[in-house]
């Protein structure tokens, strides 16, 4: 066996499929604070939006970016990171819309998970933030930004052509109970569980990570820990004064989401106390 295979070997590798305003970035702030970790955000955000390949018109009005193909991403992925003894990607699932027919796109040598949230809660986050200008310059909600969609298509990838067990975390337990989830997590993805990825006052990894996407992430890198977000409906039910297209796009996406959450992580509340109690 070759060093750069050993090295693979003893490599734990994990890739958190996500859909916008499910507490990615926060669950990216935790795994950030393990030792000896290389961690990627949102590669695929490249090429979606900026390659020669773009799928989105958002920055239709910016020049291309090269080495940033939907397969130059993939081959990101998956090269040799040396040195760590683990590797973690947060990336969207809709970011490959219309690749998801066969595994092609998706990074080799991953354990490949699953971070979902209620949609009348992420498509709610999403909408205010699709509309707030000022911080984040979009000016308009995009229904193919939902992504719950594109979740499931991943999920069918990853459980049938690669024979992957389906690990899978609901934003509402992991608000509740990330001390279990987490540990849940690191287990079944082959990593070390560490305590210090419920506090992030102090992080070894560059900060600089987040700069691309800063204003979308200004919330958690002021937070500490996990906390619910500031975000949030009114009430259990639909925001009245939604407009119909973001109404439609909630129950859209809802059988996605339903899905998957049947088949989520459960929290063992026995062995960890609920944040709030």
């Amino acid at each position: 066996m070759n060093a750069t295979a050993l090295n693979k070997k003893h490599q734990s590798r994990a890739f958190l499929w996500a859909a916008p305003r499910t507490i990615s970035t926060a669950f990216f702030r935790a795994m950030m604070n393990k030792q000896d970790i290389k961690v990627l955000l949102e590669p695929f955000s490249r090429a979606y939006y900026f390659s020669s390949e773009r799928v989105s018109s958002r920055y239709r009005n910016e020049p291309t970016q090269d080495n940033c193909t939907f397969k130059d991403i993939k081959a990101l992925c998956e090269k040799e990171y040396p040195g760590y003894s683990s590797i973690f990607v947060k990336d969207m699932a809709y970011y490959l819309v219309g690749r998801l027919q066969h595994a092609d796109y998706i990074p080799e040598g991953y354990r490949h998970t699953f971070l979902i949230r209620n949609p009348q809660k992420s498509v709610y986050s999403l909408y205010k933030m699709s509309l707030n200008k000022e911080l984040t310059g979009w000016d308009h909600f995009d229904a193919s930004e939902v992504g719950f969609k594109e979740l499931v298509q991943v999920y069918n990838l990853v459980t049938e052509e690669l024979g992957q067990q389906a690990i899978i975390v609901d934003a509402d337990d992991l608000l509740k109970y990330p001390d279990s989830l987490l540990k849940q997590y690191c287990e079944k993805v082959g990593m070390e569980y560490e305590e210090s990825m419920l506090n992030w006052e102090q992080t070894a990894q560059n900060m600089n990570v987040f700069e691309d996407w800063m204003p979308w992430f200004e919330g958690v890198l002021t937070s500490t820990t996990f906390q619910p977000s500031a975000t949030k409906p009114k009430s259990p039910n639909i925001m009245p004064d939604l407009p119909k297209h973001v109404r439609q796009a909630i129950d859209d996406n809802m059988p996605s989401y339903n899905k998957l959450y049947r088949l989520r992580i459960k929290p063992q509340v026995n062995s960890s106390l609920a944040v709030g109690q």
